[in-house]
């Protein structure tokens, strides 16, 4: 029997946005090791965001906003380096990020097709907390992304990518991914507490528009409270994690073990926060 593959896991942490944001990037830094160093492990963390913030992805416009709803409800504006639309975020939604070296069996060239496994570990980690999900296929996510109306794609989790993963028939868990030359960094996002208006009033649609996508993306976003027994959030958060790294283990005989950043990864870390992911000025 083989040993175990052993992946770094770094601390959980509830931090500011542009902190949380700066942490992928630092990920890729520890892939990248210095000469003569031991080929680099996959690196794993958890997150949350402690305070509301709206990650928008690279493309998408300012103008979807309302600055002066922004303001009024204390919402910061950053961007991520991942694709998609806006992700509304705060102590309700339970982030992962796991970064792999190319050497890694897991990495893929096909950037679609490195979400299988990743999708089928979420799926494996809520049978085990007694939620029945799937994962999206690629024709039903080519066909539904053709029907979206404008407004619907303005927010991320509106609308339905490869690999995701629907409980309900709703979406339980998104998807992202970035790349980099070190290696692909997978992230993944659950709602604890799915609140579809926190981000709808934030955009710039009639006030009876904002009530109308609300309602829509109640039909197609799921948070884990409506799936689960009513438990504290900090429970189901830790239940959601020891569950995942069972299934990483099952499936993949992947071990964590719990380590710290790196000197060269704090340094990515401090110096992205403040430059790359910094709020947008409204």
């Amino acid at each position: 029997m083989h040993p175990p593959t052993q992946w770094r896991q770094l601390p959980s942490t509830a931090a500011p946005a542009a902190w949380q944001l700066a942490g992928g990037t630092a990920m890729l830094t520890g892939l990248e090791p210095p000469d003569g160093a031991a080929p680099p492990r996959a690196v794993l963390r958890w997150y949350t965001m402690h305070a509301p913030a709206v990650i928008m992805g690279t493309g998408q416009p300012l103008s979807h906003f309302d600055t002066d709803a922004l303001h009024r409800h204390g919402v910061r504006l950053y961007r991520r380096s991942s694709g998609g639309t806006a992700v509304h975020t705060d102590p309700q939604l339970l982030m992962l990020d796991v970064a792999l070296p190319p050497n890694d069996p897991r990495y893929l060239f096909d950037v679609t097709a490195s979400y299988q496994w990743f999708g089928a570990a979420w799926v494996a980690a809520l049978a085990a907390l007694g939620i029945a999900a799937r994962l999206v296929t690629i024709e039903e996510a080519r066909s539904d992304t053709r029907a979206l109306d404008t407004h619907t794609r303005m927010a991320c989790y509106g609308g339905r990518s490869p690999y995701e993963v629907l409980a309900d028939e709703r979406k339980l868990v998104g998807l992202a991914q970035v790349r980099r030359k070190a290696g692909a960094l997978l992230q993944a996002g659950v709602y604890v507490d799915w609140r579809a208006a926190d981000l709808t009033r934030l955009f710039a649609i009639r006030a009876a528009e904002q009530a109308q996508l609300a309602a829509h993306l109640h039909t197609r976003v799921v948070g884990l409270a409506e799936l689960t027994p009513p438990e504290p959030r900090a429970t189901v958060l830790s239940r959601v994690q020891v569950a995942f790294a069972d299934a990483l283990e099952y499936l993949h005989g992947v071990a964590l073990v719990a380590d710290e950043w790196t000197a060269a990864e704090q340094a990515a870390l401090a110096h992205a926060a403040h430059t790359r992911y910094a709020a947008l000025p409204l």
